[in-house]
């Protein structure tokens, strides 16, 4: 089969031959219908700091799928199909470790992740464990099911607090953030306000149903957020990890409001504690992948309510072999998800 392998350390992807994998005790064989690209796929693209001290290749890449099942493992059951369509959770947890035992999956101390710990999505086939898929059907089209996984991101981040009647800014609207965007609307958001410098990103997030937008410049946009919020901000959803926005958050909510975390950053984030935080009680939630597997069933919820149109931030398609052109449109930041087609 055809396969995007980071071959050796350093720059760039190669397409590469290698033979087709087998499912292995405990795991399904599926081939891939859809996969989409992420930043940590840029990361290891580019063999940023990150990538360089996690990733040992060779590796093939890619973490987002959705795949219909060939193949079962040995002690595979559960009544799992041959044919059934899912997407996958891209998180492999020991579930032996202290923080998996009391059920914190998404914090487990020993997680491996497809396409960076071990081989990945964007290929012709992928193996994953049988306890890491979640059947999706036909109800959800295989480019949105692929996506479930960065959109449960957004999910987990959206779950820390009550959003019914609230007033919501959402920092940074790349997949994840305008996809929060959504989620907050779904969940019975009176406003809200998405941040962003990326006017194309704006729009996008209009279309997932932001109320309200700001372009974020060189300077504070705390201003412009509070004017946009109708002066009252309850809650901050923090998408992009860049300093200047986790410092916004901190300043905009109202005291005793909430922000989740999700975002990372390339550098430290100083905020005001004692001023910004204590004295204002605010609660800082850090947000990492999804709960396994409540995320699931709330972002299946919601896709299959029809409260949320989630194949809008499907915005551009590609075969595989297109690889390097999808990496650089996804480095533009004019696009929303992009998809590749094995």
């Amino acid at each position: 089969m055809l396969a995007v392998i980071k071959v050796a350390p350093g720059p760039g992807f190669s397409l590469v031959e290698v033979p087709e994998p087998s499912a292995g005790p405990g795991e399904v064989l599926l081939r891939v219908v859809a996969a989409s690209v992420c930043g940590t796929d840029v990361h290891l693209y580019d063999w940023n700091p990150w990538a360089q001290a996690r990733v040992h290749p060779p590796r093939i890449i890619g973490h987002e799928l959705c795949g219909e099942v060939v193949a079962l493992g040995a002690g595979v059951d559960g009544g799992i199909a041959i044919g059934e369509r899912v997407a996958v959770e891209s998180h492999v947890v020991c579930r032996r470790c202290p923080a998996c035992r009391r059920g914190d999956f998404h914090v487990c101390a020993d997680t491996r992740i497809l396409g960076v710990d071990t081989d990945g999505c964007f290929a012709g086939w992928a193996v994953v464990p049988a306890a890491n898929i979640w059947p999706v059907g036909d109800a959800i089209s295989p480019a949105v099911a692929a996506a479930m996984e960065p959109f449960g991101n957004a999910v987990h981040a959206c779950s820390y607090g009550e959003m019914r009647g609230a007033t919501v800014a959402v920092f940074g609207c790349g997949p994840i953030g305008c996809a929060a965007v959504a989620v907050a609307k779904a969940r019975g958001a009176w406003r809200v306000v998405a941040i962003d410098p990326n006017r194309y990103r704006l729009g996008l997030a209009e279309k997932m149903g932001a109320d309200a937008v700001v372009e974020a410049g060189q300077g504070s946009a705390e201003a412009a957020i509070r004017r946009a919020a109708g002066g009252r901000v309850d809650c901050a959803l923090e998408m992009s990890g860049a300093p200047v926005a986790v410092v916004a958050a901190t300043r905009v909510v109202r005291s005793g409001g909430w922000i989740s975390l999700l975002g990372i950053g390339d550098e430290p984030t100083t905020i005001d504690l004692s001023t910004d935080v204590v004295m204002r009680s605010l609660t800082l939630h850090g947000v990492v992948g999804r709960r396994l597997f409540s995320t699931w069933e709330q972002t299946a919820a919601h896709l299959r309510s029809g409260a949320i149109d989630a194949a809008q931030l499907i915005t551009h398609r590609f075969p595989l072999t297109d690889i390097e052109e999808a990496i650089r449109l996804v480095k533009s930041g004019l696009c929303g998800k992009v998809s590749l087609i094995p």
